[in-house]
């Protein structure tokens, strides 16, 4: 009897060790895999208050330091938390594109409708809500 319990706790132990190491995996390697592709086939347009627009640069080195770097317009909006521009943003663009923007101007905005969504989910992940298109 005692060796039964024994056996028990032990596949209780390693299936919850399996079940757990899937759900890293998963939250590492799929889950931004999905959400890219979700926010592809889903945009959403946003109409935000735009109260800062930065140009800048970013980065997606890892803790062993793979990874690019690459330029960006940060943009602060009262409404909207803060927003990323990305595509079509080179170090001689990046000034040009963020003075454009007025402060206390709203813009419309197309974003990933699950970036968008779970925002702020992802800033405390320290990634990025990217705008995709700006009319």
């Amino acid at each position: 009897m005692r060796k039964e319990r024994s056996m028990r706790s032990r596949r209780i132990i390693f299936s919850s060790w399996l079940i757990g190491m899937v759900l890293i995996f998963t939250a590492i390697f799929v889950a931004p895999v999905t959400l890219k592709a979700y926010d592809a086939a889903h945009p959403l347009v946003v109409e935000c208050r735009i109260i800062a627009a930065t140009a800048g640069d970013g980065s997606s080195r890892s803790v062993r330091g793979i990874g690019a770097s690459f330029n960006q317009v940060r943009l602060a909006s009262s409404d909207c938390g803060v927003l990323f521009m990305r595509r079509g943003v080179s170090a001689n663009k990046a000034s040009q594109i963020a003075a454009e923007f007025q402060d206390g101007r709203r813009y419309e905005l197309h974003v990933g409708a699950a970036s968008y969504r779970f925002r702020d989910l992802l800033r405390t992940l320290h990634q990025a809500v990217e705008v995709q298109r700006l009319d």
